[in-house]
């Protein structure tokens, strides 16, 4: 319609009306650019709202399982301190205690942190929507951390091994039965897992005296013990270090934005 006219009033020569024409147009035009600006920016913001919360819920997902893993691998390198200090006679206790000590040492929690939000904004190239450079950045040397230390977290020494194998199995299920993990639910989620402080399973004293004979005289015993709380204390120490990372980079995402 406005061709039309703008044709109309080229014929009649009537330039004045030819402008105001040509302004309309114009007008609509940039009217019309900006609006889909608008709109591309206002979808572009709460694309990067909604990964940005996921994100953050994911991050407080970590937050949770890695104070249950701290927990958890502080529970198992006490009970291998204790059974060290039985061992070298620093501690008394009776041989049910000992081999209570003995296993839950060897207990262990394999569940990796979630990266889940983040590795799928990578993959579609959307990492810019976490914020400034320096964010990002933050963002990819959390996410590399996390990996590095998880593939040491997952070094299990063969003291696990070994125990499991020389300690007769009814003494293990029943210390598995009634001290093994309990979940720890969080919002009707499994965030990890827990051992019990106090272990009440029940070993004749006969039982005890005699799988403590077999455990003890396994050769090398008391060094795989010794490099397996070496090598829990060392898990404590990264668990601790995720849980600090976590919490810095979940603030400077609530911070930005």
């Amino acid at each position: 319609m406005v061709i039309r006219r703008i044709r109309e009033h080229v014929t009649a020569q009537n330039w004045f009306a030819v402008g105001i024409d040509l302004g309309i147009v114009v007008l609509g035009v940039l009217i019309a650019t900006q609006v889909s600006n608008w709109n591309e920016n206002r979808l572009e913001a709460a694309k990067a709202s909604s990964y940005r919360t996921r994100l953050l819920d994911e991050l407080d997902f970590n937050q949770r399982q890695f104070r249950a893993q701290v927990a958890y691998y502080s529970e198992v390198r006490a009970h291998g301190l204790a059974a060290l200090a039985m061992m070298t006679g620093k501690q008394d206790g009776t041989p049910r205690d000992y081999l209570i000590h003995a296993y839950q040492l060897s207990q262990v929690d394999t569940n990796a942190p979630k990266s889940y939000i983040y590795d799928e904004m990578s993959s579609a190239g959307l990492v810019n929507l976490l914020g400034n450079e320096t964010t990002q950045a933050m963002a990819s040397d959390y996410y590399l951390t996390l990996a590095t230390n998880d593939r040491t977290l997952k070094d299990i020494f063969p003291y696990r091994s070994t125990i499991r194998s020389v300690m007769p199995f009814d003494i293990q299920k029943e210390i598995r039965r009634m001290c093994g993990d309990r979940n720890v639910v969080y919002r009707d989620r499994i965030v990890g897992v827990m051992l019990p402080h106090e272990c009440p399973a029940e070993i004749p004293p006969a039982d005890a005296t005699n799988a403590i004979k077999v455990v003890r005289a396994t050769p090398d015993l008391r060094r795989e013990m010794t490099r397996y709380v070496a090598s829990i204390d060392e898990k404590v120490d990264l668990m601790s270090l995720n849980l600090e990372l976590t919490g810095q980079f979940r603030d400077r995402l609530i911070k930005t934005r």
